[in-house]
This record gives structure tokens, C-alpha cells and sequence, in this order.
């Protein structure tokens, strides 16, 4: 590389009249600046070097997953169980509308499938197996009137948001009495049951809800930990002020009623109905009604997807909602994504898999998050008029620092490798669809044809065919 430096420059330096030579490096190479005429043109050593591609775009930190429900049918909301900023688990019960004549419904329903299935087996009727399936539903019915709406209620006031009581309760009529304290010889947070049960100390979770006791239920809470030390919380079951105590209590009585309805039935059997399969069939009608109305209630109440944070309600307690309208909004907790929108004439460079690194405007340039790009949608979203690709990065880690909403600047890393034979992009010219470069040969320049391929983000394009390390090309 030197000797042919060397020779170009002492072959100008033999025309002295005509040309003025300057010598520097350049991209590692040597570079000569010549003056022929007053017209000045510098040649470079082609090397391999190291080749990064990237793509700059914006965009902002969403959660993960953020939802809006809404009921499907319309009706009267009888229950809204949480507020906006409130933590819930998954499955927990956000909201409810009236249901009572869907219960009634479905008790007869139940009451005529415990007849038919009887009718089915063409003998005098199994008073033992009815009165356990109507004791069952008679159970279950209680469970539902104390378990749900269950309520902490605080001693004292506190100036924090009360514990969310969940669960399937299996214990009898009563109430707990809750004491939250600090951990001997430790910062963490414990507690402690009494009334219907006393237990043992118990550790309170902070991402998940915690056994309360050892009958079905949890606690859960909003705030931070700390926040509830020192505190003292009543749960009175079941909460005859939760606004659906009045209809639960309704349903256990009328499920007590058809109980003996039933079993006074099958007392008196049902010998001679029909058999064979229009027994059969009677039998699945009875159980396709039963599944009828199970789901239309369980679609009267709207229930938490997945764990995560309250960001709106819509609804207002004895209002009418309207099917299909947005009725509670959650995110979930502690999961954010960056979602970003890229112009169409970058994204055939983007896969999924491709590193990333993340700055948020509220923390400075200095303050990079490593992310990777995780999903790119396969149709394209117009904004301003510009055709670009919803594409999603998922962050190495979750930071605390990271909030929904904050805005993004995103480097992607499409391509990076080492060795690479380059050119700055200013020494090709095209003619007729080829691509050229002008090659020093002895002392003159020559025009070669090349084939690249990608374009760097240091302004370099690849050479695949047409130069070798120690070329030495002139830029125009």
C-alpha cells in the first residue's frame, strides 16, 4: 500500500509544474490530495474494517398488555369493585351487572336436569344422588352469598387505599381481624389473622396476593408495603353492605327452596318417563340450557385478564352500561414494550431478534436501556401519510425508572460485522444500471465496474465484487 502511495507521489512530483501532492491517512489507508489544473482529487487505500448499519426512530413505552373491557350484553352495574390506580390479580372481579333473574333461571334449569338425568336411568329415582346434587347447589350458592364483595375495613383512618380481599371462601360466618406489622429483625411485612381463625405470622407478598387464613381467601395491597405497618383491618363475612348482598342472599334462599322442591320430587320417583335415547336426549338439552345460562351470567361480570393496574372506569355504580362500550381499562403491572412506527423505506432492513439500545427523553442521552426488536406487524399503518410498520422492542430488563407513556428514541442494530471491504459512498458513480469506481492503475486512474451490497451507518457501502484490500480508488 505504501510502495504505490509512494510511486503515485513520485510520479507527480516528476510533473512539479503541473501538480501539488498533500499526504494523510485516511480510514486507516493513505489518501493523496492532487492539484491538476486547479482541480484537486484524493485517492484512499481500500481496507477492511468493521461495518454497523442502524435504524433511528422514535417512539414511546407502552405496557405490555393494556386492555379495555366492556359487557357484552347490557344491563344494570350493581358492582364496581375497584378504582383507578388499584392492583388487581388475574381473575379478580372488576364489575357486575344485575344478574338475579339469570340465577333464578338457572336454578330451575338445574332443577329440571336433575330430573331428567333421573328419568334417564328408568327406575325409581336416586333420592340420595338428588339430594347431593341439590345439596351441592345449595353450597355453592352460600359460598357465592360470603365470598363475594368482602371488604378490609380499617380501625382507624389511615390515609392509605384498603386491602383487596379475593378468593372462594370455605369457612363458616364470622369475620377476620387483620394486623399488619414489621418483621422482627427484618424490613419486611407480615401478618396476622384473628377472630374466626388465628394463624401463624405470614409474610405478605409485594407482587402477588397473600393467603389470608387458611379457607380460600387472599389479600392484596395497592400501596406500597411499607405504607400498611402498623395497621389493623376488619373483614366481616359475608359483608352484608356489599352491593350484592341483597341479590346473593335471594339466590342462597330460592337454591334452599328448590332443594326441597326437587327432593320432594324424586321422593315421590319418576318411574315410567321416557327412556332410550330420547331420555339421552332430553338429558344434554337440560345440560346445553344449565351451560346457557352459566355463561350469560359469567358475561354479566367482567374480570381482570391478567395481573395489573386500574387506569380508568367508565362505569358509575346503578347506571344502565351499554353493550360493547368500554367499561373498565387495566395495563399490566410492571411489563413495558417500546412501540414504534417504521418508515417503509427501513423496515425490509429490521428482523425480529435485532439488539437495540433505548434513551428516554426523561433521563438524557447518557441513560441507555438495551431492548430487542420482538414483533413487526405484516401490514402497514398510515400516520401523516407515510406508510410505516408498527414494530415492537421488549426491554433486556424492567427498570423502575420506566414508566407507560414516557418517550422513546430507539437505535436499532440491523447489521454488524467485522472485516468488511467498504468505500464511502461518494466514490461510486452509476451508469446504465452499473455501478463504478475509479481504480489508480500505474499512474493513471481507471474506471472499474463493482457490485455492493449494503450501506453502513457511517456512510460506507459495501463492495462484494470488484476491489481488493489495497486498492487504492480516487474520490471524485
Amino acid at each position: 500500500m505504501k510502495t504505490r502511495a509512494k510511486k503515485a507521489l513520485e510520479h507527480v512530483r516528476g510533473r512539479a509544474l503541473l501538480y501539488a501532492v498533500v499526504v494523510v491517512v485516511l480510514l486507516g489507508g493513505f489518501a493523496l490530495f492532487v492539484q491538476n489544473g486547479g482541480v484537486e482529487e484524493e485517492v484512499l487505500t481500500v481496507s477492511r474494517g468493521p461495518f454497523k448499519q442502524d435504524v433511528s426512530v422514535s417512539g414511546k413505552v407502552v405496557a405490555a398488555d393494556d386492555v379495555t373491557l366492556a359487557f357484552a350484553e347490557g344491563g344494570r352495574v350493581v358492582s364496581i369493585t375497584v378504582e383507578v390506580g388499584n392492583r388487581v390479580a388475574k381473575g379478580q372481579a372488576l364489575a357486575s351487572l344485575a344478574s338475579q333473574t339469570l340465577q333464578s333461571d338457572l336454578r330451575a334449569a338445574q332443577a329440571d336436569l336433575s330430573l331428567k338425568r333421573a328419568e334417564a336411568r328408568n327406575t325409581s329415582v336416586n333420592v340420595d344422588e338428588v339430594r347431593s346434587e341439590q345439596d351441592s347447589l345449595v353450597e355453592s350458592a352460600y359460598r357465592t352469598l360470603l365470598s363475594e364483595d368482602l371488604a378490609a375495613v380499617p380501625e382507624s383512618s389511615y390515609g392509605v387505599t384498603a386491602p383487596v380481599i379475593t378468593g372462594l371462601y370455605t369457612g363458616p360466618e364470622g369475620s377476620y381481624r387483620i394486623r399488619i406489622t414489621e418483621k422482627e429483625n427484618s424490613p419486611d411485612i407480615e401478618l396476622r389473622t384473628f377472630g374466626i381463625e388465628v394463624v401463624s405470622p405470614v409474610e405478605v407478598l409485594d407482587d402477588e396476593p397473600t393467603e389470608l387464613g387458611t379457607r380460600g381467601l387472599f389479600i392484596d395491597f395497592p400501596d406500597a408495603l411499607s405504607n400498611y405497618e402498623d395497621t389493623i383491618w376488619n373483614v366481616a363475612i359475608p359483608n352484608t353492605k356489599g352491593a350484592s348482598y341483597l341479590q346473593n342472599r335471594r339466590s342462597y334462599e330460592e337454591a334452599l327452596s328448590t332443594r326441597n322442591r326437587v327432593i320432594g320430587n324424586a321422593e315421590a320417583s319418576l318411574r315410567g318417563g321416557p327412556t332410550g335415547s330420547v331420555a339421552e336426549a332430553e338429558v344434554q338439552r337440560a345440560e346445553a340450557e344449565v351451560a346457557r345460562i352459566q355463561a350469560a351470567i359469567a358475561e354479566r361480570t367482567l374480570r381482570a385478564p391478567f395481573t395489573g393496574v386500574i387506569t380508568a372506569v367508565h362505569v358509575e355504580l346503578g347506571e344502565t352500561a351499554t353493550a360493547g362500550e368500554a367499561a373498565v381499562s387495566l395495563i399490566s403491572a410492571g411489563a413495558f414494550q417500546i412501540e414504534s412506527y417504521v418508515p417503509e423505506v427501513n423496515i425490509a432492513l429490521l428482523e425480529v431478534g435485532d439488539p437495540s439500545e433505548i434513551t428516554l427523553d426523561a433521563y438524557g442521552d447518557d441513560v441507555v436501556f438495551p431492548a430487542t426488536v420482538v414483533a413487526i406487524d405484516p401490514a402497514e399503518t398510515v400516520r401523516d401519510g407515510v406508510s410505516t410498520y408498527r414494530t415492537i422492542l421488549e426491554f433486556a430488563e424492567q427498570d423502575p425508572r420506566i414508566r407507560s407513556g414516557m418517550t422513546a428514541n430507539v437505535r436499532i442494530t440491523t447489521d454488524e460485522r467485522e472485516g468488511v471491504l467498504a468505500v464511502p459512498r461518494g466514490v461510486v458513480s452509476e451508469r446504465d444500471g452499473k455501478k463504478f469506481v475509479r481504480v489508480l492503475s500505474g499512474d493513471e486512474p481507471t474506471e472499474r465496474e463493482i457490485t455492493t451490497g449494503a450501506i453502513s451507518s457511517f456512510g460506507t457501502i459495501e463492495v462484494l465484487v470488484g476491489l481488493s484490500e489495497g486498492d487504492v480508488v480516487v474520490v471524485p
